[in-house]
């Protein structure tokens, strides 16, 4: 016999459901961290097709925003709340474009001397060209404005050499692919872009109540100035620090590297992180590749990439702080 008596087959009865109990505890303990872990990583992928979709035109819908991330409408709806409720997307901008306002989109950036650099930020805030200035570590800035014309380039560098304490600063042009515009904002876009200015997602109905016009209408003149360039629709966005890196490589390419091809290699390669690149008319052979990470380590797998791509040098940056101001091209909706 299998069993003496009616208490060895209770009791092996019982270690066995033990035995079987333990093991199912085990694989849901497994379960739930094999599905968070593609979760979070999922999440973190979305979370940055999100945001750069919006930085390329915050005025993006749920339904669009869906479409190139699978997700459901309400999904994405919660996703960009979250966004904005964690602090992580600041504001939705509107603003007449560069190639609109004819004016120039310069990049400085270099190592400061300044004892403070929060001082130093808040000061170079003040001045009306400048609406962007990220902190790198080793007290590296990054600050950005864009200038009338290239008239104010000269006096403008030496006040934020001389404010900023950068003793050998690099000076940028963004590149932008000016186009022959077909006219020029007119008051209504105007109008529409100053309501606009700080909530680029307003729907239809509400800027065409702001502004007086037909819904109609606001959609026509919207189209158009979307259509044609003649206005930039982004976000502000400051990404936690505590669980992100923002990590600036400086890419300095070989001599005859074509640029536009490079770049198209690293979203397709770097896609999951990669938020944008920048080029710069007076810089040649370089691009600045702007990054987000969930951890150093995967910023340290992006560079150990990079060097295997063949460029000449790569100079990883990662900026610790990210503060937006309010510059000229803001006041000058004010004033429409």
């Amino acid at each position: 016999m299998l069993f003496s008596n009616s208490s060895d087959y209770s009791r092996s009865i019982n270690n066995i459901s033990l035995i079987l109990k333990n093991l199912i505890n085990l694989m849901r303990k497994l379960y739930i961290y094999i599905i968070d872990t593609i979760l979070v990583r999922i999440m973190d992928e979305i979370d940055l097709i999100i945001l750069t979709k919006l930085l390329e035109n915050s005025r993006l819908t749920y339904r669009e925003l869906a479409e190139m991330t699978n997700m459901s409408i309400s999904a994405i709806h919660k996703r960009i709340r979250s966004l904005v409720d964690g602090g992580i997307i600041n504001a939705f901008i509107a603003r007449p474009s560069v190639m609109a306002l004819k004016c120039l989109w310069v990049l400085i950036f270099g190592t400061s001397n300044a004892k403070s650099i929060d001082a130093v930020s808040k000061e170079l805030g003040q001045h009306e060209s400048i609406y962007f200035i990220g902190i790198a570590g080793g007290k590296f800035l990054y600050i950005v404005a864009f200038l009338r014309d290239i008239s104010e380039l000269q006096d403008y560098t030496t006040y934020v050499s001389k404010t900023s304490q950068i003793s050998e600063p690099t000076i940028g042009i963004i590149n932008v692919p000016y186009l022959t515009l077909p006219e020029p904002l007119t008051t209504l876009d105007y109008k529409i872009l100053k309501t606009l200015n700080r909530d680029a997602r307003k729907p239809i109905t509400d800027i065409a109540d702001d502004v007086g016009l037909s819904a109609k209408t606001v959609r026509k003149r919207l189209d158009r100035m979307i259509e044609n360039k003649l206005a930039t629709f982004t976000i502000e966005w400051t990404p936690l620090y505590e669980n992100s890196f923002i990590t600036v490589f400086h890419l300095i390419l070989n001599e005859g590297t074509n640029m536009n091809s490079t770049i198209q290699q690293i979203y397709k390669v770097y896609s999951q992180n990669a938020a944008y690149c920048l080029r710069y008319s007076n810089i040649p052979n370089f691009i600045t590749m702007h990054t987000w990470t969930k951890t150093s380590r995967e910023s340290q797998k992006i560079q150990e990439k990079l060097q295997t791509e063949g460029f000449k040098d790569i100079i990883p940056r990662i900026v610790l702080s990210a503060n937006y101001y309010d510059c000229w091209v803001d006041q000058l909706l004010r004033t429409k």
